[in-house]
């Protein structure tokens, strides 16, 4: 495996940094990591009792 590594400019660096959604902090992180997540598990419990309670009803 060839790798070509060219070494960034400061210009280049700085417009990196700026322009990059996760090192310019351009979201919200307690959105991004916790609320969206937090409503993914919900779902899935959800999703979880409702089929407990379908095989509840099937077989039980």
């Amino acid at each position: 495996m060839i790798t070509n590594v060219q070494e960034a400019t400061a210009e280049e660096t700085r417009e990196w940094l700026e322009n990059d959604y996760f090192m310019a902090m351009k979201f919200d992180p307690l959105v991004l990591f916790v609320v969206i997540p937090a409503v993914i598990q919900i779902v899935v419990m959800a999703f979880m009792l409702i089929s407990m309670y379908v095989n509840g009803i099937f077989f039980g």
